[in-house]
């Protein structure tokens, strides 16, 4: 990148404008021809998304240069009439005739010229009548403005003109040669964020990339939203600039926590690994012992523990079996222990391929506790909490949640399988399994 280059970038970022090295090299050569003895006005025709930062461009250049800013917001259907006379609400007021009309946005801007430079932005023309582009071409090429028998020159000074377009129409191709086209893309996601004064985990970013027609504009209206909330999450907010419907994801707290854990040296608050412990007394307390010769003769090492506690009709011993790993989870699922409610963290080997994807994201810090690692393996639009101890690697799975044992395994309950029969002896109660 050459010098001058480098040093136009660097004023527009100065004033927030954050230009690509391409898009800075058009405003120097864009400043430099205003600056020859040329009576045509220079003109620049941004073409772009709505919210790409077109207009913002332009009003950025005007600081840049210092210089006098006319701004006018074309409408649908406005013709040629309103570029050369404007209203004057005040003579309008006084009912004046003689004052109720004053110079238009071109005659102002060419008036402006014999006492410094000025930029003209023409927003929006793509919204005004098509002969609007032949009128204004005259006034381009040649720096001059007819009305009627009068004609206006421009002065001593440039006129630089931005002329916008959301492309709700073609532009006259005439005026299409005499400017310098440019496309305004939509920024890198880093300069995206760079431009909002975001860190480069911000859950905007994953905003971005999910909804294409999200704009600067809009992201930094829902910044203002948040600071006037006095939070860094809002859902309500965002979704009057987007359909939340686009993200597949469960909320914008777990886009927040996800990029949380991308930030090297995070500290979070490191739990306790919670061992999930099944009550099989709430079950039916007459058939605990058929449960627990049931699991003791599985083959796996099931552990059961004995608490007294609070009831409805008094204190009830209660018989707990604690569930270790997702293989004991999905045994006693087979089993037919599909009402019950569980939770906490599972022991479960997770697979080289699943280890490199690059879907798992681990946290910068670990317990000092106990030396454990916790992070998030994403798997489609759902999350799961995994953690690392010892080299053995556990998830935490909750049945109130989407992040059950079968999601998590890309299973359906109805796909497991139910091999059992009711053992008369127990009535409906009892189950005789097939082993």
């Amino acid at each position: 990148m050459s010098e001058k280059i480098q040093e136009t970038q660097q004023r527009l970022k100065d004033l927030g404008y954050f230009a690509s090295e391409d898009l800075a090299k058009l405003v120097l050569l864009f400043e430099a021809s205003g600056k020859r003895d040329k009576k045509s006005i220079p003109t620049l025709l941004l073409q772009g998304k709505s919210g790409a930062g077109k207009t913002f461009l332009a009003e950025t250049f005007s600081q840049m240069i210092g210089a006098d800013e006319k701004f006018v917001q074309c409408f649908p259907r406005m013709g040629t009439e309103n570029f050369q006379y404007d209203v004057n609400i005040e003579g309008v007021m006084k009912q004046d005739a003689d004052s109720s009309i004053k110079a238009g946005i071109l005659l102002q801007a060419l008036q402006q010229s014999q006492e410094g430079p000025v930029v003209l932005v023409i927003d929006e023309l793509d919204k005004a009548r098509p002969e609007v582009d032949s009128f204004l071409l005259d006034f381009l090429e040649n720096g001059r403005l007819t009305t009627g028998t009068d004609t206006y020159e421009r002065g001593k000074f440039p006129i630089y003109t931005f002329i916008t377009s959301n492309d709700k129409r073609e532009i006259d191709e005439a005026l299409i040669n005499r400017s310098k086209r440019v496309e305004v893309p939509r920024p890198e996601k880093e300069l995206f964020l760079e431009i909002l004064g975001l860190p480069e985990n911000h859950y905007l970013g994953y905003i971005y990339d999910k909804c294409p027609n999200f704009s600067i504009r809009q992201a930094r209206q829902y910044i203002e939203d948040l600071e006037i909330l006095g939070t860094e999450i809002d859902e309500d907010a965002l979704s009057q600039y987007i359909n939340l419907g686009e993200l597949d994801v469960m909320s914008l707290a777990d886009l927040q926590h996800l990029g949380e854990l991308e930030s090297e040296g995070l500290e979070v608050d490191l739990p306790d690994l919670e061992i999930c412990q099944i009550n099989l007394s709430r079950i039916n307390s007459d058939v605990v012992p058929v449960w627990i010769d049931l699991l003791q003769n599985s083959g796996e090492k099931f552990e059961f523990e004995s608490k007294e506690e609070d009831g409805y009709y008094g204190r009830n011993e209660n018989i707990y079996v604690n569930i270790r790993n997702t293989h004991q989870l999905e045994m006693i699922r087979n089993y037919g222990l599909f009402d019950v409610s569980y939770s906490g963290w599972f022991a479960h080997e997770l697979s080289n391929d699943d280890m490199e994807s690059g879907n798992i994201i681990w946290a910068g810090n670990k317990s000092k506790r106990d030396g454990t690692r916790f992070g998030i393996k994403i798997d489609g639009d759902r999350m799961y909490r995994i953690a690392m101890n010892r080299g053995s690697t556990f998830v935490y799975l909750d049945s109130s949640s989407d992040n059950t044992l079968e999601h998590f395994l890309g299973q359906e309950v109805d796909e497991i399988e139910q091999e059992y029969e009711t053992d008369s002896e127990y009535g409906d109660d009892g189950r005789d399994y097939d082993d």
